[in-house]
């Protein structure tokens, strides 16, 4: 039994291998149609303008529009295009940090490694992104920096507090390009925190050493909350204040803010706040609500007036359309979680108008039917290798079971690797964890505005998954027969 669970399994990761080569081979053809070509994001221009003056709203970091006055300076003094010159940059960073992410997931070998990351890199939603002026590339680059740090103080391969302290560093950085991730990146901070308390309490770590990484962790988050408000001026490119009540209003409203017939029947007081052509206007676009009718309501009441308005907005609309609202938060999770399929649903007509459909079409500006072929295929294989993978888990968890029944000598050997299933568990809840927050929160945000450039990690870690069952399947087994023999 032992030896068909392991051919099984050795057939699923020459699949799993197969199929993330033919990825990476079609994602190195559309990155080389496309490099260099400025993409016609509308945020793009905001970027840039921000690199002339380095004014930031509540919205932006300031580590992107000095990353972009650093690249055009070197234009003007080398004739080098600065798009050619930040799409190097970020592939350059997302390739060495998908290799020490790798890394620090336990895949040896150099080859390997660069393999991995190359199948990271040409992830689709991942590859347009990187060759985009925007911050999400080296914001989600440093995310994945700090993850594999935190993953080696897990692993026990660096001392904690340096581990700890160099989480930290990449937690600035990415906050730096993307504001926040100062949230996003203090949830698998405070997760491998609860970790080691949790192990505390098993008494299998000092309480000395808890202390240091508790008051280490609280003065990085003390640095980090003071300089953020530093660069930034809220309002200084037309926008409401960035606040829990803003996105409230956003996520909960926007769907329902172009029926007439729906207005007529609002409250009077949040029909006296604003009239039916400003609120339809703000129904025709996602993404809008925060420079229109948000802004005008809080330049006319002021911001704590406005946040009450915003409220009573959401509150009514989550209590009258609850349903559809939480059929729309349903989707949008689906979505960030799992980008390629629905970007092979936007290409079916399917699914709702959402910035990811916007996406598609910069995506295509390069060369249409390669993006047609490499979105379908993506969709293809990810639906594959999930199901590949999980069929080989049942049924090797089937086998082992049955093995262990039989043998009490591998009985013996499962409990010696019960230290290494929870450090599996440890490692796979971190990453988790952090994508759920990453997904939950860009969910809340908004509605309409499904954006899978916001939401790499989650996508990405699919085919981490991948990666590293082709690892433990062929390599690591391969290295077993050498031994054996």
């Amino acid at each position: 039994m032992q030896k068909l669970g392991r051919s099984l399994a050795q057939i699923a990761g020459r699949f799993l291998f197969l199929g993330v080569s033919v990825q990476i081979l079609l994602g190195i053809c559309w990155s080389v149609r496309s490099f260099g070509i400025f993409p016609e994001f509308g945020d793009s221009y905001t970027w840039l303008k921000a690199s002339e003056t380095l004014v930031c709203d509540d919205y932006m970091g300031i580590g992107y529009p000095l990353f972009l006055m650093l690249v055009k300076g070197i234009e003007s003094i080398s004739s080098i295009p600065y798009t050619f010159l930040a799409d190097t940059v970020q592939i350059a960073v997302a390739f060495v940090a998908g290799v020490v992410f790798l890394q620090a997931c336990g895949v040896t070998g150099r080859t390997f490694l660069c393999w991995g990351s190359l199948g990271l890199l040409t992830f689709p939603c991942a590859m347009q992104t990187h060759l985009a002026v925007l911050p999400n590339s080296l914001g989600y680059s440093f995310l994945l920096l700090e993850l594999s740090a935190l993953l080696r103080i897990l692993r026990q391969d660096v001392a904690p507090l340096h581990g700890m302290f160099r989480a930290g560093i990449w937690w600035g950085l990415s906050t730096l390009f993307v504001v926040e991730n100062r949230y996003l990146g203090l949830v698998p901070l405070v997760t491998v925190g609860l970790i080691h308390l949790w192990q505390l309490r098993k008494g299998t770590i000092e309480k000395k050493r808890i202390g240091q990484e508790l008051l280490l962790l609280a003065a990085m988050v003390g640095i980090l909350f003071t300089l953020v408000p530093m660069w930034q001026t809220p309002g200084s490119y037309g926008k409401a204040e960035n606040n829990v009540s803003a996105a409230m209003m956003r996520r909960f409203c926007w769907t329902h803010m172009r029926d007439r017939e729906e207005y007529d029947e609002w409250p009077g007081q949040l029909r006296g706040q604003l009239e039916w052509e400003d609120i339809k206007r703000a129904g025709y676009y996602a993404g809008t609500m925060e420079e229109g009718i948000q802004k005008t309501l809080e330049d006319r009441l002021g911001k704590a007036e406005a946040q009450k308005i915003f409220r009573e907005y959401a509150l009514y609309h989550l209590k009258t359309y609850t349903s559809d609202n939480l059929h729309q938060i349903v989707w949008d999770i689906l979505g960030y979680g799992m980008p390629t399929v629905l970007l092979q649903l936007l290409l079916n007509g399917r699914g709702y108008d959402s910035f990811s459909g916007r996406n598609v079409d910069i995506m295509m500006t390069g060369d249409p039917r390669l993006t047609e072929v490499l979105l379908k295929y993506s969709y293809w294989w990810f639906l594959s290798g999930i199901a590949v993978m999980v069929i080989t888990g049942i049924v090797g968890g089937i086998l082992t079971m049955a093995v262990r029944k039989k043998d009490r000598k591998t009985q013996k050997e499962s409990r010696q690797t019960s230290g290494n299933r929870g450090l599996f568990w440890q490692m796979t809840g971190l990453c988790v964890i952090t994508a759920t927050g990453m997904i939950l929160w860009y969910t809340l945000q908004d509605a309409g505005c499904l954006d899978y450039k916001n939401g790499l990690l989650p996508g990405s870690l699919w085919l981490v998954g991948m990666i590293l069952g082709i690892h433990k399947t062929i390599l690591n087994d391969r290295d077993t027969e050498e031994k054996t023999e």
